[in-house]
């Protein structure tokens, strides 16, 4: 029975976490412009940095909060780094844009110069 106390809580926590994290990322987040690596750095500080400066903090904060806050920040952190993209699949077409293939696409036509016949002398 303790066991599964603890799966529910994790589930619970996952869900709260990534309803959190959700909220921020509508109103707050997308607003920010800010380094993936920053945000990276920010994350690994939250995690290792609170365990050294204040050993005997309290269980809840140990294993809620702390995790919480790490939790989002490595979302935002795969988020602006690209992984929660959605990728497309349903394309059968690949066309490249590659500049070769645009410049391949350019034609070059001369401009009609229409004064060349009215001035020239016989």
């Amino acid at each position: 029975m303790n066991i599964f106390i603890q799966i529910l809580g994790m589930f619970a926590f996952a869900i709260v976490a990534l309803v959190i994290y959700w909220a921020l990322k509508n109103y707050v987040l997308s607003k920010i412009k800010i380094s993936k690596w920053i945000v990276l750095g920010i994350a690994v500080v939250i995690f290792v940095v609170p365990m050294l400066i204040w050993p005997t903090m309290p269980t809840y904060v140990s294993k809620y909060v702390i995790p919480g806050i790490f939790v989002i920040f490595a979302l935002w952190f795969m988020d602006l780094a690209g992984f929660m993209k959605k990728k497309d699949t349903s394309k059968t077409n690949y066309t490249t844009t590659s500049k070769k293939s645009k410049k391949d696409n350019i034609v070059i036509r001369p401009k009609a110069k229409p004064n060349r016949v009215k001035n020239k002398k016989k």
